[in-house]
C-alpha cells in the first residue's frame, strides 16, 4: 500500500500538477484580501479564503476526476494489476491521495488568507479584521466533511465516464449542480416531509452546521432529531456512495 501511495503522490505532482493548484490558492488571497476587499467585508472574505474557495471547489472536481480516469485512459491500470495489487488497494490509495490533496489545498489557502490578512492590517490597520479561530477552524472542518461527499460524487461520475476530459467536465458540472439540486430537494420537502432525509438535504444540513446553539436548534426543528442522527445518516450515505463508486471501478474493463 505504501508503494501505491508513493506512486500516486508522484502522479499528483507530475501528471496532475497539484503544485499549480497549491500556488494559486496561496497567492489569490494574498492579492485579493489587501487590495480588493473593503474593511466591512474582510471577515466574509476570510470565510471564502479570499477567493481561493472557488479554486478549491474546482480542484475538488478536477483532481479526483484525473486521478481515477487517467489509469484507464492511458492503460496504466494493467501494470498495476499485474503487480498483484487488488483493485480495492488501488482504489483506496487513490482515495487517500485525493483527500490528502483536498485537505492540503485548504490548509495552504488558510495560510495564504492569514498572510493576506496581515498584509491588509499593515496597509490599512486592524479594524474589522478580528477572527474567532475556534469557529474558523470548525468551519474548515465542516468544509472537509462536506467536501468528502462531493469528491465521492465526482469519483462516481469519473468511473462512469469513458475519458479524462469527460470525467473532468462531468465532475465540474456535478460540483456546481450539487448545491442547486440540494436547494431543489429542500423545496420539495414541503410536499413530503420524509424527503428531507435525501442525501443532498443531509449534505446541506452538515455544511451549514457551525456548532452554535442557534444552528443546532434550527436543524433540530427541521429534522426533528439531534445532529448526531443527521451525521450518522450522512456517514451511511458516504459508505453507500463510495461503495457504489468502488463497485463500478472494480468492474471497469482494462
Amino acid at each position: 500500500m505504501f508503494t501505491l501511495l508513493k506512486q500516486e503522490a508522484m502522479k499528483a505532482w507530475k501528471q496532475n500538477r497539484v503544485y499549480i493548484w497549491a500556488i494559486l490558492v496561496f497567492l489569490v488571497p494574498i492579492i485579493i484580501i489587501p487590495l480588493f476587499i473593503p474593511a466591512n467585508t474582510q471577515s466574509v472574505a476570510y470565510g471564502s479564503f479570499g477567493g481561493s474557495g472557488i479554486i478549491i471547489s474546482v480542484a475538488g472536481a478536477v483532481l479526483p476526476a484525473l486521478t481515477f480516469s487517467q489509469e484507464f485512459t492511458f492503460g496504466t491500470i494493467r501494470p498495476l494489476l499485474s503487480r498483484q495489487y487488488s483493485r480495492l488497494q488501488i482504489f483506496i490509495s487513490k482515495l487517500i491521495t485525493v483527500l490528502a490533496e483536498y485537505i492540503l489545498l485548504i490548509a495552504i489557502a488558510f495560510a495564504g488568507t492569514m498572510l493576506g490578512r496581515q498584509i491588509y492590517i499593515g496597509m490599512h490597520g486592524s479594524s474589522q479584521t478580528s477572527i474567532n479561530f475556534g469557529d474558523f477552524f470548525f468551519a474548515m472542518l465542516m468544509e472537509v466533511v462536506g467536501g468528502v461527499f462531493l469528491i465521492g460524487v465526482v469519483i462516481l461520475v469519473s468511473n462512469i465516464a469513458k475519458s479524462s476530459a469527460a470525467a473532468i467536465s462531468l465532475g465540474i458540472v456535478m460540483s456546481v449542480a450539487t448545491p442547486i439540486l440540494a436547494a431543489i430537494t429542500t423545496y420539495l420537502v414541503k410536499f413530503w416531509d420524509g424527503f428531507k432525509w435525501n442525501p443532498l438535504t443531509i449534505l446541506q444540513g452538515v455544511q451549514t452546521y457551525d456548532n452554535s446553539a442557534a444552528t443546532k436548534l434550527d436543524l433540530h426543528d427541521y429534522f426533528g432529531t439531534g445532529m448526531w442522527v443527521v451525521f450518522l445518516v450522512y456517514a451511511v450515505y458516504l459508505v453507500l456512495l463510495y461503495g457504489i463508486a468502488f463497485s463500478i471501478f472494480n468492474r471497469r474493463s482494462v
